[in-house]
């Protein structure tokens, strides 16, 4: 008996398998039956329940889709509870044979004892008796010979739910014999709520709502539309009053009966712009709900403006973007348009401020037309478009127009070298820089000044011939010179000029466009040098005080510098010191450039004023003594006096290092002062000269009124002699010519005044 092996037990319990694979079959059966049965009473009663609800309540579309998915959800929710959870639950061997001895207790386990020990392969391995396993198998599969295994399912409930399943099933069908019958209340309930059709339940009123189809009324989009209801001539009851329902305003509004017709009823729907959905109410009667579509007016679905500009503007036809106006159009342009309207058209016009210009019309939607010149104005411009039904749209496509003119040329001038006061025979170096839309056709400088002596007025142009290349071009800039010479302006008088430029604008021009005004009082070379002496002076004194300030920083720096000689580093307050001097530094060598600069332009403005000839004495004088050394003390000495001073801070904690920046900072200040000095003993001797200059021509210009006025003198004593006229006769006015030592200084100016009245 030691050696039994686990096949022959396993064919010990092969017939319990067997039967309890059966019972899996019998339960399959069982649960189809239960669960079939459930969901179609399930099904039939929410039907039930449904045809009343749709029946009295008059359920529209949407409502009936969300009962049917009601129906559906519970269906399904039982459908999985009863059906498809049980059969997809995976029952084993061993819970069958658990379930078959709780209802048989005299199996007393044995029935799973010996289905679990036939399982095992080996018992001898595991401690256990292969005699005592043998017998406890075959107990157990002697006992279950006896046992019916289908004890453990309900026969009886079986057997009932058996018999609901084909009550069911035959409901089903008488159903579906109702639904097959043209009229019954079976098929209205499945066409509406099944197929979701519009049947009407039977009622004593119907209606018709006119001009629908599938569901759908169109209406003229932004306009006023009267919709008719009528109620149809099978009803049973007229009602007294209909009403249209909207359904996502949920509003309600009241038709008028229609005037001898009393079965139709009407309402007017004003300004309709946005679709919506509407139902008409009366009696017993409830119409489906009604889409309305909106039908488009005539309008323009397509638009092309093409503007073409006057020939003088050398410009190509322009297309004006739709939707972007008003636009802004040149005056003289002529205005093309053309464009699609969304529907077929019998006429279409362009009203222009009141005025109707009919356009032509082509395969029925295309429009085409042209504005002239001469009828382009500035407005609203409006199409006006009709189509084969004769309807015409209340808001037409318009756009607007605004008449620029062109613009007059821009022009901007600079003066080179000159300051308010000039000689009369200056030279006036200008830069214009000229821009317009189109071109210029002349540029030209228009001046005016009035001889007070003469009492005359002397006004004249002058061309510029360095902008004649340029004439053509949108924009340019040159560089000119005015003569004042040829114009013989006498001194005393002002001078009032500008550029001027006219454009090539032939239909409202030409267009004159100028700079600002320049005025400039026309001076002797004496009065001019004098100015020029003043203000050579006003440089030498701020040159002054900058030396001044350059001493004192080099005292603070020398001061410092002999205070940190041993210290091992520099302290904050140290550094920022040596900032400060670094900023003072700079400061100094910013002013002492300008100064330079403003001497060169007095050096240039001695040039334009032609009082000395290029590569004169003054201007070598200022340029090499004066300027150039001002020049590199800026640009050279300065900087490398920052750059050591900034050294300096930065090696604050070097002993050494720190040392010789100070050193060469110090050195180099010391140098800037040495010829800052140097450069203002030339300022001074520069100021001397031109003072003794200045003094010559005084003396040089009293010397010719004394001999001017004794040749007159001896003029009017001739022609008195030769008329026989006495001495005597003079006027009293007229006094001999004052005599004058030739070296004598000039009179102020308060005492050449009444000398200088006397001139003819």
């Amino acid at each position: 008996m030691s050696d039994i092996s686990a096949g022959s037990l396993a064919n010990e319990t092969a017939p319990v398998l067997t039967r309890l694979s059966q019972l899996r079959s019998q339960m399959t059966r069982w649960f189809l039956v239960d669960g079939f049965s459930r969901v179609l009473w399930l099904l039939i009663g929410l039907c039930v329940l449904d045809l009343p609800i749709d029946r009295f309540f008059r359920m529209d579309k949407p409502q009936r889709i969300v009962m049917l998915a009601l129906i559906a959800a519970g269906v399904g929710w039982l459908a999985w509870r009863r059906l498809f959870r049980p059969l997809a639950a995976q029952v084993s061997d061993d819970a069958l044979c658990l379930q078959v001895e709780k209802g048989n207790k005299q199996l007393s386990e044995g029935l799973i004892s010996a289905l679990q020990f036939a399982r095992m392969p080996d018992v001898s391995a595991r401690g256990m008796s292969p005699v005592l396993v043998r017998q406890t198998v075959m107990f157990g599969t002697q006992a279950a010979r006896g046992v019916n295994f289908g004890t453990v399912l309900d026969a009886k409930q079986f057997q009932i739910n058996l018999g609901l399943l084909v009550l069911a099933v035959a409901a089903i069908v008488g159903a579906g014999a109702g639904i097959a019958m043209k009229g019954s209340t079976l098929s209205i309930w499945f066409n509406r709520n099944i197929l979701f059709r519009d049947d009407l339940w039977p009622q004593k009123t119907y209606l018709l709502v006119k001009r629908v189809e599938n569901g759908k009324v169109k209406f003229p989009r932004g306009e006023d539309w009267t919709q008719q209801v009528e109620v149809t001539p099978d009803s049973e009851l007229v009602p007294e009053n209909v009403y249209i329902d909207f359904r996502q305003a949920r509003t309600v509004q009241a038709m008028k009966k229609v005037a001898d017709r009393p079965r139709e009823f009407e309402t007017v729907f004003s300004n309709v712009i946005e679709e919506f959905e509407f139902r008409a109410r009366g009696g017993d009667a409830v119409s489906p709900w009604i889409r309305v579509e909106l039908v488009e007016t005539p309008a323009v679905s397509e638009l092309k403006l093409e503007v073409t500009p006057p020939q003088y503007t050398g410009e190509r036809v322009v297309d004006l973007p739709a939707g972007k106006g008003p636009y802004f159009v040149l005056k003289g342009s002529s205005l093309k348009l053309s464009g699609k309207a969304n529907k077929p058209l019998s006429e279409a016009t362009l009203v222009i401020e009141g005025k109707r210009h009919p356009l032509a019309l082509a395969q029925e939607i295309d429009f085409s037309g042209q504005v002239a010149a001469k009828d382009l104005l500035a407005g609203q411009y409006v199409i006006d478009l009709h189509d084969t039904e004769k309807l015409t749209s209340k808001r037409p496509t318009a756009f607007g127009l605004r008449i620029r003119t062109d613009r007059e040329p821009r022009v901007r001038t600079k003066l080179i070298g000159v300051s308010g006061m000039v000689v009369p025979r200056a030279r006036i170096p200008l830069n214009a820089r000229l821009s317009d839309d189109y071109g210029v056709t002349s540029v030209e400088v228009k001046y005016l000044w009035r001889d007070d002596v003469a009492q005359t007025t002397n006004e004249g142009k002058l061309p510029l011939p360095a902008a004649k290349e340029l004439l053509k071009k949108a924009e340019f800039q040159f560089d000119d010179v005015l003569d004042l010479e040829p114009l013989k302006i006498p001194t005393g008088t002002s001078l009032n000029f500008h550029v001027a430029a006219l454009d090539n604008d032939d239909v409202s021009g030409p267009n004159l466009g100028k700079s600002s005004d320049f005025l400039l009082r026309i001076v002797t070379e004496e009065e001019l040098r004098t100015d020029l002496l003043r203000r050579e002076k006003e440089q030498r004194q701020e040159f002054e005080r900058l030396l001044k300030n350059e001493e004192d920083l080099l005292t603070d720096c020398r001061a410092l510098q002999a205070g940190v000689t041993s210290a091992a580093s520099l302290s904050q307050e140290q550094k920022d010191l040596l900032m400060q001097f670094q900023r003072r530094q700079k400061v100094i060598g910013t002013n002492v450039a300008a100064i330079a600069e403003r001497l060169s332009s007095i050096v240039t403005e001695v040039l334009n004023n032609r009082i000395e000839d290029p590569a004169g004495k003054l201007e070598k004088r200022l340029r090499e003594d004066i300027i150039r050394p001002m020049g590199e003390i800026a640009e050279l000495g300065v900087p490398s006096a920052v750059s050591e001073l900034d050294k300096a801070r930065r090696l604050s904690t070097e002993l050494t290092p720190r040392g010789e920046a100070f050193q060469t900072a110090v050195t180099r200040e010391q140098e800037i002062v040495d010829q800052m000095r140097e450069v203002l003993r030339h300022m001074v001797k520069s100021e001397g000269y031109q003072e003794a200059v200045n003094l010559l021509y005084e003396i040089q210009k009293s010397q010719q009124d004394v001999f001017d006025k004794t040749l007159k003198e001896k003029q009017d004593r001739i022609k008195g002699i030769i008329e026989g006229r006495p001495p005597e006769d003079k006027k009293p006015e007229e006094k001999p010519p004052a005599e004058k030592p030739a070296a004598k200084p000039p009179e102020s100016k308060a005492e050449k005044k009444p000398a200088e009245e006397k001139k003819p």
